[in-house]
């Protein structure tokens, strides 16, 4: 690897971090792509700061004797612990392999970087030093409290994936915190754990842990475990298979969010496990009933996934829930006002009110996602806010899609809220859209739509052209209730 590029990783690994590491940027991380990145200085304190995290949720979501949370607390104690010792190891090699690259002291010996004293970092496709003399033991509590047989099914899946085995016990070797904590509770007792090495990234470094679980006796080899979560599949049973995507699962976050359901797993022989969709992976399933029967397969188990905030347990929960996926969609959108979405949002004011073919026309032609205005949230679909000039102007929320059966689809699902839609064809684009009565009714009965709707107009009022302006003022008078907290604009 090019020395430049070495050097560079290392500067990234030794920047100082720009501030302490928050609780929300943490789980932030976790739940969007499992592993924490970032300056040697920042990524130790965010993982000891999810190990409190977790613990502490733990603790308050499961019913623990005092035993058991004494065993909880010590074995996040001895977790941090560990953390706080490898952060002084991995800042001092860094600091020596450095120091030997900028004064052109170091030598290479095959795949191995060694600087003067003799620490070493591994030079590859990947970047890593090793960690050597850190590690601990203590007892995990039994949290989840199943019966033998249904725990088991958890231990298959995890041992179809990420488990592995040493001297005859169960072992997980990962960069993901939460894994820590999910495997773990799935091999309660008394876990072996250290930390293994800290690999170097294009955002700094990553920690990866290693747990062996010395109470359990290793039952399966990985072929066989793997053969048995298809049987069980066959016969109905997903809890091995939940587990089994825990580990391996391939997430498409693109996919899901556009409504594209494909369950498939990383797999080295990718027949035994499902159809080839690829060298290495096995496609298991499609459509949403799948994420969602896995869903319903995780019990206890997913009150546990909650609130470590595994990123892999929010993608089921993206595919099987709209209201989630919509709220998703909507943090997403870079400058758009984020609203809560309602489950079913009913319909206040029953005065008939309709849209002139004019206004129809006058409705702009869908714009990029970048470019859309203020989006709220109605009946599970995302509906982006538009003011049509037609005679006396007026306020629309459209969704758009290309596809005439989605287009019904979303018009049925404003019918079950009570809502009037409307669907009219804009070049390549269907657009449905519910009307000035039907949107002010929802703005009177949820907040967030009036938020919403009050914030686009006062944009509208203060930015937008002259038609604009004045059909914003006009909406703003005559619906005080929109904007409560300021003054009537007046018409200039």
């Amino acid at each position: 690897m090019d020395r430049n590029k070495i050097e560079e990783r290392l500067e990234l690994a030794l920047r100082p971090a720009e501030k302490p590491p928050t609780l929300e940027e943490v789980l932030e991380q976790v739940s969007r792509r499992g592993v924490l990145r970032g300056p040697v200085d920042w990524v130790f304190p965010a993982w000891i700061l999810y190990v409190e995290y977790a613990t502490q949720r733990i603790a308050e979501a499961f019913q623990l004797s005092e035993e058991e949370r004494r065993q909880l607390f010590h074995f996040r104690d001895t977790l941090k612990w560990l953390l706080l010792e490898a952060q002084r190891q991995t800042k001092a090699k860094l600091t020596s392999i450095y120091k030997a690259i900028v004064e052109g002291t170091y030598r290479m010996e095959g795949k191995r970087l060694y600087a003067p004293d003799g620490t070493w970092m591994y030079v590859g496709r990947t970047m890593y030093i090793p960690i050597h003399g850190i590690s601990a033991s203590a007892r995990f509590p039994d949290v989840l409290k199943l019966p033998h047989e249904r725990l088991e099914l958890l231990q298959l899946g995890w041992r179809a994936s990420d488990e592995g085995e040493a001297d005859g016990r169960p072992v997980i070797h990962t960069a993901q915190p939460w894994q820590v904590f999910a495997w773990t509770a799935a091999r309660y007792g008394e876990v072996y754990t250290y930390i293994a090495s800290v690999k170097l990234t294009h955002q700094g470094v990553s920690i990866h842990v290693y747990s062996k679980a010395r109470n359990w006796r290793q039952k399966w080899n990985k072929n066989e475990a793997i053969s048995l979560v298809a049987d069980y599949l066959r016969r109905g049973e997903r809890s091995p298979l939940l587990t089994a995507w825990l580990g391996d699962g391939k997430i498409r976050w693109k996919n899901i969010l556009h409504s594209k359901y494909m369950l498939s797993i990383a797999a080295k022989e990718p027949w035994r496990l499902g159809n080839s969709m690829g060298a290495y992976e096995a496609l298991v399933a499609t459509g949403k009933e799948a994420f969602v029967k896995l869903r319903e397969a995780a019990g206890v188990y997913g009150v546990l996934l909650d609130l470590l905030k595994a990123h892999k347990w929010f993608y089921i929960k993206l595919a099987t829930d709209d209201t989630i996926r919509v709220d998703h969609k909507l943090k997403a959108e870079n400058g758009k006002i984020h609203t809560k979405p309602t489950d079913r949002p009913s319909r206040t004011s029953t005065k008939p009110h309709k849209t002139t073919p004019h206004q129809q026309r006058s409705a702009s032609k869908p714009r990029s996602r970048a470019d859309k205005p203020g989006a709220v949230a109605v009946a599970g679909l995302i509906m982006h806010l538009n003011l049509v000039s037609g005679r006396g102007g007026s306020l629309l929320a459209g969704h758009y899609t290309r596809d005439p059966e989605k287009a019904h689809a979303a018009a049925d699902k404003l019918k079950a809220a009570e809502l009037r839609p409307n669907i009219v064809k804009i070049g390549p684009y269907y657009m449905i859209y519910i009307a000035t009565t039907d949107l002010l009714g929802l703005a009177e009965e949820d907040d967030a739509v009036r938020r919403a709707v009050a914030q686009y107009l006062t944009e509208k009022a203060k930015n937008g052209t002259p038609r604009q302006r004045e059909i914003a003022e006009k909406i703003l008078q005559r619906h005080p209730f929109l904007n409560p907290g300021l003054p009537l604009l007046q018409n200039q």
